[in-house]
């Protein structure tokens, strides 16, 4: 099972040049840090899914280098991959709230646009929006597929500590999940590559932004 990796997290604070009134772009400032600060506990619990995907994989190898001999051994061991298993679900939900919480707040901009007379700043935070909501999209596909691999890898754990339980079964199983996990991998990918795009645009429209104001 490989190691799922982290998943690039927006970046934060903006710098946009000052100017009187509430402008657009103080508007559109507003808004991005607030995303920004909603999906601080998804940034949080980052560090402890990895963690705790780590301490399961040791568990597993350790497991199957085990005996039948030693089946208490492995099935202390399946108990404690599986209530990994389930912190790492509970990370999960709280890392999907967290998502959830900043697209909320990101709606925001929709108001924005509507507000915005210039047509070739509406044209660009149009865009944004979009790169935005294609984004929160990406990281609802993953965490559905993270939570796939998850299940899977619970009853993995708990087929092993099956007295009775047959290689051949043993390695459907493993096989089942090393495929959600390279589906795991696949939306990362595409969640990471959307976040990059958002960053990426966000700058070129503050720049223009900026520019436009000196």
């Amino acid at each position: 099972m490989k190691k799922i990796a982290i998943a690039t997290v927006l970046t934060g604070t903006l710098f946009l040049t000052a100017c009187s009134g509430e402008s657009t772009e103080q508007q559109l400032n507003e808004i991005l840090e607030a995303t920004f600060e909603e999906e601080a506990d998804y940034r949080e619990v980052q560090s402890e899914l990895q963690s705790r995907e780590q301490n399961e994989q040791e568990l597993f190898e350790s497991i199957m280098a085990l005996t039948k001999e030693q089946q208490a051994e492995v099935e202390e061991k399946s108990q404690e991959a599986i209530a990994s298993a389930d912190e790492r679900l509970e990370l999960l939900a709280t890392e999907r709230e967290s998502m959830q919480g900043a697209a909320e707040e990101f709606t925001e901009i929709g108001q924005l646009i509507e507000e915005t007379e210039d047509e070739t700043l509406q044209a660009d935070l149009e865009a944004l929006k979009a790169q935005m909501d294609e984004r929160f999209a990406k990281h609802g596909e993953f965490t559905d597929a993270y939570q796939a691999l998850v299940e899977r890898q619970k009853e993995l754990y708990a087929m092993v500590a099956e007295e009775e339980m047959d290689l051949a079964t043993l390695q459907e199983k493993t096989d089942e999940v090393n495929e959600q996990n390279e589906l795991v991998q696949q939306a990362v990918t595409a969640f990471n590559e959307q976040t990059e795009q958002f960053n990426e645009l966000k700058n070129e429209t503050i720049e223009k932004m900026n520019a436009e104001n000196e």
